[in-house]
This record gives C-alpha cells, sequence and structure tokens, in this order.
C-alpha cells in the first residue's frame, strides 16, 4: 500500500528550530538517490520497519510555507518460514521496490565514534561536560557528533562505534570463519582500550542524559558487510557494561553465515535481554526487505496500539496503522553535518 504524508515543515518545530527549503530539497534529493529510508515507530531502532519512502518532494503551502512531502510503501503481506530448532521468522518487503535500506552508519568515517541526541542534555555545556567526562576516563581515541529525532525529549540513545580490531575480530571469526594469529593478536590488544571506552560512555550517560531515570538506548555498531547492531536499552548500567565483552558479543554471533548467505543480510540486530544476553531480533535485507523473530513483530504491533491510543487521547479522533507513517519515520539516516549547516536556530 502506498500512501503520503509530510515528513517535515519550514516551520519552526517544537525544539525552536526551522528547516529552510533547501535543508527540504536537500532531503528529498537523499531520499531519491536510491536506498530508501525506513518508515517504523518513533524512531525506535528495536521495532522492525513496517514499510520504506520511495519519493519525496518539496511543494509550497497554503500559508506561504514549504513542506517535505514522501511517498511510503507500508508492506502488507508477511510471510513466516520455520527453523529447524523450531523457531519461526517473518518476512516483509515491498511488492515492486527492490532498493535496499539506507545506512544510517554511512558518513561516519571514523573508526569508534560516539553519537547522541542533543535534545537529551539540558544545555551545550552539558555536552560538552559529558564528552570531556569519556575522554577523560578513557585512552581510545573517538569522533563525537550529533544526530536528531524530532520527539519531545525521548529516551536518551547513543550510538557507539566498535573499535576497527574488536569489529574485525567479531567479522573474520564469524562471518569470514577465520581465526588466526594475527587477528587474535589485534583483538587482544585493543579490546582493553575499548571496553574501558565503553565503561566511560555508559557511566557518563547516566550523569548527564536527560529524563533521568529512564531506560537508556546503547547500540554498539559493527561496520561492514553485514552491519552488526547490539542494542542494550536498560536503567541498569552494570548490565549494560557487563555485555560488551568479546566473549559475549561472539557467542550471539552464532548463526551470522546464515543470515548473511541464506537470508541476504545487509544489517543484523541483536538486542540485550534481562539475563544479559543478546538474542537475535531482526535484519534488513541487501533488496530493502525485513526479517524478524515473533517477538520482534508482537514488539511492534504492541507499539503500534500503544500510539494510536496516545493520538486518540490527545485529538479525539480514530487513528489508523497506515495513519501514523508520517509520526513514525525515521530521520536519523539524513546527515548531522547537513542538518546543522541548513537549520537556522530561532
Amino acid at each position: 500500500m502506498k500512501q503520503t504524508a509530510i515528513l517535515s515543515t519550514t516551520h519552526i518545530d517544537r525544539h525552536f528550530m526551522r528547516m529552510t527549503k533547501e535543508a527540504l530539497e536537500g532531503a528529498a534529493e537523499q531520499i531519491n538517490c536510491g536506498n530508501r529510508m525506513l518508515v517504523t515507530v518513533e524512531h525506535d531502532l528495536t521495532i522492525p520497519p513496517f514499510g520504506k519512502t520511495i519519493k519525496a518532494w518539496v511543494e509550497p503551502r497554503d500559508d506561504g510555507e514549504f513542506q517535505l512531502v514522501v511517498e511510503h510503501e507500508i508492506f502488507d503481506e508477511i510471510s513466516w518460514a520455520e527453523l529447524s530448532d523450531g523457531s519461526k521468522l517473518f518476512k516483509q518487503e515491498s511488492e515492486t521496490d527492490r532498493y535496499p535500506f539506507a545506512d544510517r552508519y554511512a558518513e561516519v568515517t571514523d573508526e569508534v565514534f560516539l553519537s547522541y541526541d542533543w535534545v537529551n542534555f539540558d544545555s551545550q555545556e552539558d555536552i560538552r561536560a559529558f564528552i570531556e567526562d569519556v575522554r577523560s576516563h578513557s585512552d581510545l581515541e573517538f569522533s563525537a557528533s550529533e544526530f536528531g529525532r524530532k520527539s519531545y525529549i525521548p529516551d536518551p540513545e547513543f550510538l557507539i562505534g566498535i573499535a576497527k580490531a574488536v569489529g574485525g575480530y567479531l567479522i573474520a571469526r564469524n562471518v569470514l570463519n577465520k581465526a588466526g594469529d594475527k587477528v587474535l593478536e589485534l583483538a587482544s590488544e585493543d579490546i582493553a582500550k575499548f571496553y574501558t571506552f565503553v565503561k566511560s560512555v555508559v557511566s557518563s550517560a547516566v550523569k548527564y542524559a536527560r529524563p533521568k531515570n529512564r531506560p537508556i538506548t546503547y547500540a554498539f555498531v559493527v561496520r561492514g558487510k553485514p552491519t552488526l547492531e547490539f542494542i542494550a536499552r536498560s536503567a541498569n548500567a552494570d548490565l549494560v557494561i557487563s555485555a560488551v565483552t568479546l566473549e559475549k558479543l561472539e557467542t550471539a554471533l552464532s548463526q551470522v553465515n546464515f543470515y548473511l548467505s541464506v537470508l541476504g543480510a545487509a544489517k543484523i540486530q541483536y538486542l540485550l535481554n534481562d539475563d544479559g544476553e543478546w538474542r537475535f531480533n531482526y535484519l534488513l535485507t541487501n533488496t530493502g526487505g525485513v526479517i524478524g523473530t515473533e517477538e520482534s513483530l508482537s514488539r511492534r504491533a504492541r507499539r503500534f496500539e500503544l500510539l494510536v491510543k496516545q493520538v486518540e487521547a490527545m485529538d479525539g479522533t480514530e487513528v489508523g496503522q497506515n495513519n501514523l507513517a508520517s509520526a513514525t519515520e525515521d530521520s536519523n539516516t539524513l546527515s548531522e553535518q547537513e542538518r546543522r549547516r541548513t537549520q537556522t536556530k530561532t
């Protein structure tokens, strides 16, 4: 099913920011360039996308402003496959479009990075203090950048690039089936530094991020073919830190070759459970499809139900699932540098 939605306008938004017409045109060009933006629920990384954006354009509004309009294709059909262990996976994809989803990490050039949503901090001073706190407790070089989510103070979220040596070890051992001494040696040299960096990020995030006393989402990223995401959402800093060990990360990847060679995975995501173990959640294919677990699909359905109730409570009208797409588009694929360059603060 195809539908149109307004993704953004040149009006001042709830964060007192204004997108220029040029910024909207740049966003439309990026959306139309091939790789597709995914449509998900409230920018939640852990929820499998339910559609993709296939076209975008900028048009004038009646009030003299401009708006970015997008065309979504909502995944209507769903198919199931049962694995040898009795578990089931669902699959959804476009009926006509085979472009892959856009890589949200494509513009990250540094091997170790820390990215955060600026709205989760009280001030620029707190952001600087947060970064300095991380640097002072870790001797690992990293780049820091921002991303934006069009939500009013969403729960804190941090994207963390796993060091090249550590990521290379995981890819080589589990994707390339290599376990040579050189790979092991490289990992052993850098794993201690990376682990200290992770502890520094987690402990600093607890101190500075808002809203306080809310679960914090940490996305640990291994860039490669496929890209690997390890998502931890917890208010328990010790649980998160203890899960980011080489042994636990490697254990989670036992089926990664199947996901890559048989299912055509471009990105694979794992979630941290309450027992501190990583479990497969869903993957994105190299043709723009999504394959995930029964639990991930149920989680998406529950989030939809909750979102519908929230919207209906605000405006008193019934809201269908497809009509929520305009509020659930994932805008994180737009580069932060471009956003900062073209927005005007008022």
